[in-house]
């Protein structure tokens, strides 16, 4: 038993790498990384460093060393007839990457989501579905402003008319109005657009 244990340990990294069929710089390169580790006895497990670079590789990147022989793997059982209609395959949702994210495969992942999204909102802003929040809060306080301005503009308009159907001085009933609607704006100051 002990000795099995010392076969499968080998004292050189340069070994390693030849046994897994990888350079000894990429060998580095994943020690340097943390991706593989020394036993503590300070040889190599040639299975437990394979299974690592496994685990931990980009899957499209993979050597010959790194993945199971298609002799070692099981055949896929034989298809059942096709029926004459078949519906088409529903598309998944996106994976969510888990919490961990130490793997190469969740972060290629989680970045393929980021680069899709990104895509999605240049082409709703091209549609003329987003627009920015500096512009919408600029045009809608000049429109805000120029509602202001036309309200406050509307007693001078109208004071005299009404003034002449109720009988009253036309420079009172306008100072008067005007009055009342500054006083009506002021208690409306306090009300603000927020753009989430």
């Amino acid at each position: 038993m002990i000795a099995a244990a010392s076969d499968a340990l080998v004292a050189s990294q340069r070994e390693v790498a030849r046994r897994l069929g990888i350079s000894h710089t990429a060998l580095q390169k994943a020690a340097q990384a943390g991706r593989i580790a020394q036993e503590p006895g300070g040889g190599w497990d040639v299975e437990k460093v394979r299974a690592r670079l496994a685990a931990s590789s980009d899957p499209a990147r993979k050597t010959a060393a790194m993945v199971t022989p298609v002799s070692a793997q099981p055949l896929p059982p034989p298809a059942a007839p096709r029926p004459a209609f078949v519906a088409p395959p529903i598309p998944e949702p996106l994976p969510t990457p888990s919490a961990g994210g130490s793997s190469f495969h969740n972060a290629r992942t989680a970045n393929e989501m980021l680069k899709a999204q990104e895509r999605k909102l240049r082409l709703d802003e091209r549609r003329g579905q987003l627009v920015e929040k500096a512009r919408a809060l600029m045009l809608v306080h000049r429109l805000a402003k120029e509602e202001r301005d036309a309200i406050l503009a509307w007693p001078a308009r109208i004071a005299a008319e009404l003034a002449a159907e109720l009988g009253v001085d036309a420079h009172r009933l306008q100072t008067l109005m005007d009055a009342r609607l500054r006083q009506h704006l002021a208690e409306r100051n306090d009300v603000r657009v927020a753009v989430a």
